[in-house]
């Protein structure tokens, strides 16, 4: 019989269907050993609802485990997740590990974290601020953009509805918007590309303005936009990728 546990006053499990497979329990969360001494977050068989506040550590029969990771979908849909305490004893967020968590409104990254999976955040619908801890090595959130910008090739790997481009983005990765509650988007001619996916399935967006400067658009950028009614891109994009149709006839396009 499943279980109802509550982890903090904002918290709550509530008995989902599926079985996961997982290692121990503590306050609520679910973990797997990945060493004698480390541990990661991992699904369980419950649902979170407000608040959960991830340990940096967490002592299971006798022995004290340093968390270093959260797993692959650990709170995959938990759609009434509104908030969660990553600490800095985290080193790598994995595939789908928040995907789906659209009450999720807010994000801060620690300087620990050096890895972050492309899907990791993915459909996210409600975030509306995105921020990185001061010291990270890999990432940053400069000019409070609201977004993550992988630092070593100032990539933007992750928005939400209120972010900005420092003009010293070259890149939207893969999945950063995807599925995103952003509604219209000026892409600034300081970013050379945008790559595959990175627009998909953002269900309430309806404008976007690609300056001039841009030079390619990736595969299934925009597709699945299906709200989307007017885009301006610009003579110096020389490359559209397939699967794009809310470019290719499907939606109002001016060409400047």
């Amino acid at each position: 019989m499943k279980q109802i546990f509550f982890l903090t006053t904002a918290l709550l499990c509530l008995c989902v269907p599926q079985a996961h497979a997982y290692d121990f329990m503590v306050n609520g969360i679910y973990y797997n050993k990945l060493s004698s001494s480390s541990v990661k977050v991992t699904s369980g068989d419950t649902e979170y609802i407000g608040t959960v506040s991830i340990p940096p550590t967490v002592t299971y029969n006798g022995t004290t485990y340093t968390v270093t990771s959260i797993g692959a979908s650990a709170f995959y849909d938990d759609k009434y997740l509104t908030s969660v305490t990553i600490p800095n004893s985290v080193s790598r967020i994995e595939d789908s590990a928040f995907d789906g968590c659209s009450g999720l409104t807010s994000l801060s990254i620690p300087y620990s974290v050096i890895q972050i999976s492309e899907t990791a955040f993915m459909a996210c619908s409600g975030l509306t601020s995105i921020t990185v801890e001061a010291g990270n090595i890999c990432y940053d959130s400069r000019d409070n953009c609201n977004a993550i910008i992988q630092s070593n090739n100032n990539e933007l790997i992750l928005g939400c509805m209120n972010t900005s481009f420092p003009n010293s983005v070259t890149t939207i990765g893969t999945f950063a918007f995807a599925s995103s509650g952003l509604i219209s988007v000026t892409i600034p001619g300081s970013v050379r590309g945008i790559q595959k996916s990175a627009f998909r399935n953002c269900k309430s967006l309806t404008s976007v303005v690609i300056q001039d400067g841009v030079q390619y658009v990736g595969e299934d950028a925009f597709n699945g936009c299906t709200k989307l009614t007017s885009i301006t891109i610009p003579n110096s994009v020389t490359s559209i990728g397939e699967y794009n149709q809310e470019i290719k006839g499907e939606t109002n396009v001016e060409i400047i």
